[in-house]
């Protein structure tokens, strides 16, 4: 046994010896005459004794059995159920608290708080089935628990139960729980996303119209919607709504790009969906947009224009993933290499130049230089090799 649970069990005897003195003697002193119960202090002294012995476990069983469980006492029997589990001791922790939910002289307000101890146990333990029951019962006992109404959500979504998870989220959402308005949004979008999947357009919908009416403005709900819309064949309402998305919501650019695609090809456009990236590249260079324009280029076999806007993404949104394409393009195509090679080595020398050798572990500062003195935070010996 660890000292720290050696010194746990000491101050809880000494507890159990206080609450003893404390409520049992004048309990005596007052009623002289009546029977007395059994005498705790034989039990109390063989505590003690199981402590000195080591058998902590004997120890802890004849101590919580001593301590009657009341008003009084009842967070002294949470608070060590408590410490043990947070110190990794859950068999112990669900030990105390089973035997407080046994105990018949629990009100309701009492239960509930060892349930929710209980509950906590199992979660730390990995016992998550009898937990979910737990909490299960806590919102039998009071569908407003909050906190019972989360942990039934989070194990839902863990198990992906989203109708499930669903109904905890709205009671959350009609008790205006913090973020229950986003929480029921991605629920209604998951439920939505698997009824695409199995090509039940009907309920999809039902369910994308639950989650824009909490959030008009849902990027995942709308960029649904345009899957929906696609699969029916309305590219109209597609387009419409992703311009809607690029209008208020610009910062998911890189999500829209494959919707786009499929809209400007079903068209038969591949011309406009070109200019479509290029558009949104000259409003901001990003090298996931020029990547999907540059495979479009490819595609085509476009390749005086591949080859002028490589040069233009190597220098204003150069990536690794548009050094790997030039590269596999040069490969197959080696009479390109000398329009392209200076662009790519120039940029290489860039990142090389910009890549910091050594940097300071107390405040971040970087240089290609060895200071023994950061010259930022004036610590000695902080720089180190990156």
């Amino acid at each position: 046994m660890d000292i720290w649970a050696s010194l746990v069990i000491i101050l809880v005897a000494l507890l159990i010896g206080w609450i003893y003195g404390r409520f049992s003697a004048p309990s005596r002193r007052k009623n002289p005459d009546k029977n007395e119960p059994v005498d705790c202090t034989e039990s109390y002294i063989q505590g003690l004794n199981y402590l000195l012995a080591n058998k902590s476990d004997k120890a802890i069983e004849l101590f919580i059995d001593l301590i009657k469980v009341d008003k009084e006492t009842m967070e002294t029997h949470l608070a060590l159920g408590n410490l043990f589990r947070s110190k990794g001791e859950v068999d112990r922790a669900i030990k105390i608290h089973q035997n407080l939910i046994a105990r018949p002289n629990l009100d309701q307000n009492q239960r509930s708080m060892a349930l929710t101890e209980l509950a906590e146990d199992y979660l730390k333990a990995g016992l998550l089935d009898r937990a979910e029951n737990l909490f299960k019962e806590l919102v039998q006992i009071n569908p407003k628990n909050r906190y019972a109404q989360r942990k039934l959500f989070e194990l839902f979504s863990v198990e992906k139960s989203w109708f499930d998870a669903m109904q905890a989220a709205l009671v959350l959402y009609q008790l205006g729980d913090a973020d229950s308005r986003l929480i029921l949004t991605q629920c209604y979008c998951e439920i939505a996303d698997k009824f695409l999947k199995e090509g039940n357009l009907r309920d999809a919908r039902e369910y994308l119209n639950k989650a824009l009416q909490i959030d008009d403005q849902c990027v995942r709900a709308l960029l649904l919607l345009i899957e929906l819309h696609l699969k029916n064949n309305d590219t109209g309402k597609a387009s419409k709504l992703l311009t809607q998305l690029l209008k208020n919501s610009p910062q998911y650019l890189e999500l829209y790009l494959q919707p786009a695609r499929e809209i400007y090809l079903i068209q038969g456009s591949a011309g406009h969906y070109q200019s479509f990236l290029m558009d949104q590249y000259n409003k901001q260079p990003n090298s996931s947009v020029a990547l999907k324009l540059l495979e479009s280029y490819q595609a085509g076999e476009q390749h005086e224009a591949l080859i002028e806007f490589m040069q233009q993404s190597l220098q204003q949104s150069p990536s690794l993933e548009i050094f790997d394409f030039a590269l596999g393009y040069l490969r197959s195509r080696p009479q390109q290499l000398d329009h392209l090679w200076q662009d790519i080595t120039g940029q290489f020398r860039q990142i090389k130049n910009k890549r910091l050798t050594y940097v300071c572990n107390i405040c971040g500062y970087g240089s290609h230089e060895m200071h023994w003195l950061c010259p930022s935070c004036n610590t000695w010996a902080s720089i180190k090799p990156a």
